[in-house]
């Protein structure tokens, strides 16, 4: 990409969540595996890129909105780190007013958390469109399709699955892309980037269905 990329190609991009959702563990997967850093940063360890302040890497949470960017598909992203604690939403409230689009990143545990409700509302709020993501699978208790209803009931919203998961907690084995019809498997090794593959035959009617309901979903809407 140019130094100065157009502005048809640049998109801002923030991550929003509720506390230990895992925000910054996925902004850094997402510098990984876009190539602008060459080793992950862990929160755990202190080496995350996005916890700059000493305080953050001591306490393990973002205090302080932060950007970076990366390239992919011919695009310029511009990410942005928010806080969860909610004693810091004034961070997450700044940076909504310059966002192209956020993700809402959930723990597949907890589900909907009440910091996740408050920066759903502040997103709302500055008409910032949303994709959720859903992380933290392979923990005990993790369950997908718990947090797509606690999305409806408590944020009162409709969601489209994009993707399915293959298995969870210790049986989750990677994801299926309901776009494209094509499952990516996860390594054991976190440094690997996801394997494509064919969808496991058990998992073929259930994919089938919840495309047909994901095209059904995406209809209804303006193309506007």
């Amino acid at each position: 990409m140019p130094a100065d990329p157009p502005i048809s190609s640049l998109r801002n991009i923030g991550v929003i969540a509720h506390i230990d959702a895992g925000k910054t563990t996925v902004t850094e997967r997402i510098l990984y595996f876009t190539g602008r850093t060459y080793k992950i940063g862990e929160v755990h360890e202190g080496t995350a890129v996005m916890d700059f302040m000493e305080q953050e890497r001591e306490r393990g949470i973002t205090i302080m909105a932060a950007a970076t960017s990366c390239e992919w598909s011919q695009h310029t992203i511009n990410i942005i780190d928010t806080p969860g604690h909610v004693d810091f939403t004034v961070e997450v409230e700044r940076s909504l007013r310059v966002l192209d689009g956020g993700v809402v990143v959930f723990d597949a545990v907890a589900g909907v958390e009440p910091q996740s409700e408050t920066v759903w509302r502040q997103a709302d709020r500055y008409q910032v469109p949303r994709i959720c993501f859903v992380n933290k699978m392979d923990r005990i208790g993790a369950d997908y399709w718990r947090t797509m209803e606690m999305i409806r009931d408590r944020l009162g919203m409709i969601p489209v699955p994009l993707q399915i998961p293959i298995g969870s907690e210790d049986k989750f084995q990677g994801v299926i892309d309901l776009i494209r019809e094509r499952a990516w498997f996860f390594s054991s090794d976190r440094d690997a980037p996801p394997v494509e593959g064919d969808i496991p035959d058990d998992y073929v009617a259930d994919a089938g269905r919840w495309r047909e309901t994901m095209i059904e979903r995406i209809a209804e809407f303006d193309e506007q």
